[in-house]
């Protein structure tokens, strides 16, 4: 019980990372997806942002 009022009361959560996770940095795991997606931020291109001074 008391650990769980402390994680309720967290404002960051705790998250245990997996390091075997790190051999897929470099890995193109879906390569159409991203053919795809970068033709498309090629035609459209980024949404616009407007900033509040």
């Amino acid at each position: 019980m008391k650990i769980e009022k402390e994680l309720k009361q967290r404002k960051i959560p705790i998250v245990a990372i997996n390091k075997s996770l790190n051999t897929l940095d470099e890995k193109i795991i879906f390569p159409d997806k991203l053919d795809k997606a970068n033709q498309m931020l090629k035609r459209i291109g980024l949404p616009k942002v407007k900033t509040v001074k």
